[in-house]
């Protein structure tokens, strides 16, 4: 009797975390869909000036795993599906097209300041990176103005742009926005530094 009793609370487990998969998988299906048919994405595929990449490929292995924004942030109520990613020709422009949702608040309905500053910073690295020495470097200041609260359970835009590179140093300038354009949120300034080996 108590066997059974065990054996049908599993079975109810196991049909609960299902459905409960099955759920979150649709979720990132539907919030897919609608990444793929915003305005903005079609625009960016149909422009020949720029080309897509996908998000965190340049990571591999545990530098994945252990991505805050590449694993630690995602999922449902977080970054659902991976941004999508346009360059211009030269890397010196970036348009980043993503979703935040409402578990990734400091006050309710409110997306954090400092995932807000994250993202800048990620950001700023698209257009800082492309053109140091050895593709690499490190934030060495991040100066933001938080110009409007970013509301939860929303689509935004980040964009990015090289300011000047002086041999191991690069200046590049990012700002989040509407996804129409008519809201900027937060911009930011920052010198990204490359190691001397």
């Amino acid at each position: 009797m108590i066997h059974q009793q065990q054996q049908t609370q599993q079975a109810s487990l196991l049909d609960h975390s299902s459905t409960f998969l099955n759920t979150v998988q649709d979720e990132i299906l539907r919030a897919k869909e609608e990444l793929d048919n915003m305005d903005i994405v079609k625009a960016a595929r149909a422009n020949p000036n720029l080309f897509e990449i996908e998000a965190y490929s340049h990571l591999k292995g545990s530098a994945k795993l252990n991505s805050l924004t590449a694993t630690t942030l995602r999922g449902q109520g977080k970054i659902i599906v991976p941004p999508v990613i346009f360059y211009n020709e030269d890397q010196t422009e970036v348009t980043i097209v993503g979703h935040l949702g409402k578990e990734l608040c400091g006050h309710d309905g409110i997306i954090h300041g400092g995932l807000l500053a994250t993202l800048l910073d990620e950001v700023l690295a698209c257009v800082a990176m492309p053109s140091l020495p050895n593709r690499m470097g490190f934030t060495a200041n991040l100066n933001i103005n938080y110009r409007r609260p970013v509301l939860s359970d929303q689509w935004i835009v980040m964009r990015g742009r090289l300011d000047k590179v002086e041999g191991r140093k690069a200046y590049v300038e990012a700002w989040l926005e509407s996804v129409d354009g008519t809201t900027r949120f937060t911009d930011a300034t920052s010198l990204y530094i490359s190691p001397k080996q």
